[in-house]
């Protein structure tokens, strides 16, 4: 009996162990014998979703989409000068009206107070002026609104002389002197009587259009003229010389910078263009936002594109656009220069009340373009 369980426990023992042989090269063991395991999973199969997850959270927002426009077409009038015409000659001739969806015609005039006179009869919507017309206007009840500035253009006005008549501002009494009535053109000459003490009353002062006073100083019938670019570079051009300028003295013995004047040119709306038709207005001022950025960035073509469009050379437009500093920027400085520029011309009768500023300023516009641009409290 004892024999016949040895030889049954053996008989267990052997096929417990060929089984186990048997298996492992069946596969059945850790594999590292199986010359073809089974395909995995590729590796970057499984992490494909959340890859995409990832890619579609940090991708950059899409800019929703722009209010449409209650008008694309309309009409903005401007001067021939390189004072209040190039963010929006720049606009026409770059495309930048046109990536903002709108037609615009650009009108050109003599000066500041043909566009705003324009304005005023609504045969244009939106004007660049000289400061000075506007707030005549404004004062007079025309209602029209600020909505941005176009450029500081204090450098560019200019008293041109006589060199054989007149070398110091006390030579000017008792000559002939010419200068475009309601602007700045004005203002700067009794600025320049104010502060060397003219003697107003011996002067013979005509009052007359930009386009007149360089054939008027040729013909010897003016001896000086105060005017802004490029009339006063033309009249340095027929023999004149610039004796002062806005920021700067050419008075012998007192050259050097002096700020005399002031003064902006800054973009006007009418009031019920302006309410009816608020995001065109926007568009315009995103389009000359970009203009102003040109100019820094290319002022040789930015002459070039001014100078086609005004029939002037644009080596001069590129010397006379240095004088300027273009910016739509609503500032408290240009706030003091305008109530300054106001309180002047009250004093000299010019308007009989100061305009509230809070109220012809309409910073919304601006604001909801480039808010960073409106720093007015």
């Amino acid at each position: 009996m004892s024999i016949i369980r040895k030889s049954h426990s053996s008989l267990l023992i052997f096929l417990f162990i060929a089984l186990t042989v048997l298996l492992a090269a069946c596969g059945g063991g850790s594999g590292k014998t199986n010359s073809s395991p089974s395909p995995s999973p590729s590796p970057t199969a499984s992490p494909a979703p959340a890859a995409e997850e990832k890619s579609a959270a940090t991708a950059a927002p899409t800019e929703p989409p722009k209010p449409a426009l209650e008008t694309t077409s309309l009409s903005i009038g401007t001067a021939r000068d390189t004072q209040l015409s190039p963010l929006i000659v720049i606009a026409n001739e770059e495309g930048y009206f046109k990536e903002e969806g709108l037609e615009v015609k650009t009108e050109l005039f003599a000066a500041g107070p043909d566009v705003i006179a324009a304005l005023g009869s609504k045969s244009i919507q939106l004007g660049s002026s000289g400061d000075i017309p506007p707030i005549i206007a404004k004062a007079s009840g025309l209602p029209i609104e600020i909505i941005a500035q176009q450029a500081d253009i204090s450098g560019v006005q200019t008293l041109v002389v006589n060199p054989d008549k007149i070398k110091t501002p006390a030579d000017l009494n008792g000559k002939k002197i010419a200068f475009v009535p309601g602007t700045v053109s004005e203002a700067f000459f009794l600025r320049i009587a104010e502060k060397y003490g003219l003697d107003l009353k011996s002067i013979e002062s005509f009052k007359i259009g930009p386009t007149e006073l360089l054939p008027a100083f040729q013909a010897g019938n003016i001896d000086a003229f105060s005017i802004w670019q490029p009339v006063a570079l033309n009249g340095v051009k027929k023999g004149g010389v610039a004796l002062l300028t806005g920021k700067e003295s050419h008075v012998p013995g007192e050259e050097g910078p002096q700020q005399l004047i002031s003064s902006y040119s800054i973009l006007i709306a009418h009031n019920d263009f302006a309410a009816k038709n608020p995001e065109t207005v926007k568009a315009v001022l995103r389009a000359l936002n970009k203009s102003v950025a040109f100019i820094e960035a290319n002022p040789d073509a930015a002459a070039e594109h001014i100078g086609k469009t005004l029939g002037q050379d644009a080596a001069d437009i590129k010397t006379l656009i240095a004088l300027n500093h273009y910016a739509l920027n609503l500032t408290p400085e240009l706030v003091t220069a305008l109530e300054s520029i106001s309180k002047f011309l009250k004093d000299n009768e010019k308007i009989k009340e100061v305009p509230d500023f809070k109220s012809f300023i309409n910073t919304s516009y601006l604001k909801a373009v480039t808010p960073e641009l409106v720093t007015i409290p």
